[in-house]
């Protein structure tokens, strides 16, 4: 990491002396963003303030979200105004989520495997239109996914994609086992 920030130092965007390169930070993971603020605990103690500054605008800039975790292809109403009100008070982008049981890599419905998850993602199109269309009248940022598998996995592994995951709105329904999900349902870790 020393060798990399060494480097950092070195390389010149300009002519200038004074000016240093620094690259776009979208760390993935815990490790790339303790190494992220590390760098910019090295430039501030370098006398690089400007440059550490940049570091942490750049970590700040990424707007949180919330993740909505529909009821298999639909989101029910209760749901939706919950969601957006939630968004649009809090100033968050939502990230609604369907998740369909099926496993892509079941071998009993192997030939079918690919027209399920077709026929899935098309009743989702149709089943997220109410909330497309109700973030893009309030102006919030709005992304739809669709994911195959176990509802905690599937929220595990969405969380780790979309930076800035922050909280979990679900149907009572979508969630195994009484509502309960193995991962916080708020303020999750970044």
């Amino acid at each position: 990491m020393l060798q990399k920030l060494k480097k950092k130092i070195l390389k010149k965007k300009t002519a200038d002396d004074n000016e240093v390169a620094v690259e776009s930070r979208k760390g993935e993971t815990l490790r790339e963003k303790i190494e992220s603020y590390t760098e910019a605990v090295t430039f501030a103690e370098a006398g690089l303030q400007e440059q550490a500054q940049e570091i942490m605008r750049a970590e700040l800039a990424e707007a949180a979200k919330v993740l909505v975790v529909g009821y298999e292809d639909t989101f029910s109403k209760p749901l939706v105004d919950y969601a957006v009100g939630f968004a649009e008070r809090m100033g968050y982008e939502i990230v609604a989520l369907n998740i369909s049981h099926v496993r892509t890599e079941s071998t009993t419905i192997g030939p079918f495997c690919d027209m399920l998850c077709e026929q899935f993602n098309n009743k989702c199109q149709e089943g997220v239109q109410t909330l497309c269309t109700l973030c893009e009248e309030k102006g919030i940022p709005f992304t739809h996914l669709v994911k195959f598998g176990e509802i905690d996995d599937c929220i595990k592994e969405a969380h780790e994609e979309i930076r800035r995951v922050e909280f979990v709105i679900t149907e009572p329904e979508s969630c195994p086992e009484e509502g309960r999900v193995a991962i916080p349902v708020f303020c999750m870790v970044r």
